[in-house]
This record gives structure tokens, sequence and C-alpha cells, in this order.
């Protein structure tokens, strides 16, 4: 809009324009040229008006837009300090919980040193029991190694009639480690000291009775009857004996003789014996 001033020029410019229509004047006067020097002026200050109107409006929008950055700006910045203010104190409360969890892991240190102390002196003991218990076990696997084998089994009666109290002479040794078993005798001579296991498995013919014993020496360890019916019939048995170098073991027939069963099979009476530990 235009100012008082504006007016008031405007107004002025008019009347000097119907004077001069009516006083008819030559256009090279002084008075045309001030005419147009006063229209250029008013148009000058026309435009000087319109500029600082923009420029008003541009300030105005600067204005506004600065007010607006302000106050995002603002609101950022407290945004801003409430993160800052929640994070001290969500690291105040870490702190704080920091604080128990290291007094809590203190006190579970402490009572696992307590425990490990307890558990060391059960664990010493149980140690020195295991080392005993260990070496012993290895002084037996000594011996053990040190143990030559001594085993024999033999088979195949060399007579399957024998009157009394005569020994049984198994003539095959299927094995005779130590030389112990003589084929010829049918008696077991002992080569080391130590615990023996004696077994034997005897057959008789069908309607026969035997009466057998293991003899140790001249003293019957064990003794046993087997009585065939209708067919033959088989019986077995073990001893164990505690033996000397040179003592002596065999199966004798009892004090009616005895038959025995055979047929091709040589496996129905036998005799072994293995030395267990010395």
């Amino acid at each position: 809009m235009w100012s008082q001033d504006n007016v008031l020029r405007l107004i002025f410019l008019i009347l000097l324009m119907s004077k001069r229509v009516s006083s008819k004047e030559p256009q090279c006067s002084s008075f045309h040229y001030e005419e147009q020097l006063l229209s250029k002026m008013i148009r000058m200050e026309i435009a000087m008006e319109q500029q600082q109107q923009r420029v008003n409006d541009a300030l105005e929008k600067m204005s506004q837009t600065v007010e607006i950055f302000k106050t995002d700006a603002i609101k950022k910045e407290n945004q801003m300090l409430d993160r800052i203010r929640n994070a001290l104190e969500g690291a105040d409360a870490a702190v704080v919980n920091f604080s128990n969890r290291m007094i809590l892991l203190e006190d579970n240190l402490k009572n696992a040193i307590d425990d490990f102390a307890q558990d060391s002196k059960l664990l010493s003991s149980t140690l020195t029991q295991n080392v005993s218990e260990a070496i012993g076990y290895l002084h037996t696997l000594e011996e053990k190694v040190r143990t030559p084998t001594i085993a024999f089994e033999a088979k195949a009666l060399k007579d399957l009639s024998l009157t009394a109290f005569k020994p049984l002479v198994f003539t095959e040794a299927v094995f005779n480690h130590g030389n112990g078993y003589d084929v010829k005798s049918g008696v077991f001579t002992c080569p080391l000291n130590g615990t023996y296991l004696f077994t034997s498995h005897l057959c008789t013919a069908h309607n026969r009775a035997v009466h057998y014993s293991l003899f140790v020496d001249d003293i019957v360890h064990t003794s046993g009857y087997v009585h065939g019916s209708i067919t033959h019939h088989c019986t077995s048995f073990d001893a164990i004996a505690i033996l000397q170098v040179a003592s002596k073991v065999w199966i004798q027939t009892g004090d009616n003789g005895g038959t025995f069963y055979q047929e091709s099979q040589d496996w129905l009476n036998t005799f072994s014996g293995v030395l267990l530990h010395r």
C-alpha cells in the first residue's frame, strides 16, 4: 500500500499536468523538465516502496524460519538432554548393579575357596588311598608278569577198563606248558610253587559205576562217584590245591575199579590243570 507522502505527490503531479494543459507552455520549458523529474522520482519512490515491502516480507519469512529453527533446535536440545539424563541414570543403576554383583561374586569366591579347601583334604585322602591301591595292583601285575604259564590238558584214556586203585593215564596232551604232565604215567609234577586249579571230565559205560579220587602227594584231595544206567553217564569236577615244587597230582579209580566209555571221541574223558597264581 502507498504511504501518505506518495498520495500527496501524486495529487501534486496531477495538478501540474492540468496546469500544463491549460497554459499551453512549450514542451521544452523548465516546468516540463521538473514535471518529468518529479514523475521519475515518484516512480522511483514507488519502486523503492515495493522493494522495501519485498525486503520486509523476506525478513518476516526469515524471522519465521529462524523461529522455527530455534524452536526445533531447542526441542532437539531438550531431547538430547533427556537422553543424556536417562543415560546417566542408567549408568548409575549399572554401577550399583555392578557393585552388587561384585559383592556377590566375592562371597561366592570365598565359599568356593572354603569348599576347595575341604575337598582338597578329602581328595588328598582319597588320592593317597587310590595311589596305595594302584601300587598294590602294579605289584600284582608285576607278579603275574613274572609268573610263567603252567597249564596242561590231556585226553584219550589209555585203558577204558581198570582194576581198583589204578591211575588214569590220558595219553594225548593237547597242550603242556611247563612240561608238568607226563602222558606215560598220567601224573602231573608241579614245576613251580603256587595255587593250581585241576578239572576232569569222566564218562562211564552203561550199567557201570566208577569211584574216582584226585590225589595230591598220595593224599586224597577230592573224590566222587558216577554211574551209567541204561546208557553211559558223564560227570565233571574241579579242585584247587596249593602245591610245592615236585608235588604230584593224578586221578585214580576207587576200590571197585571202573569201566569208561569212549567210542571214537577222545574228548569224553579229560584231565587238565593250570597255575592260578604264585
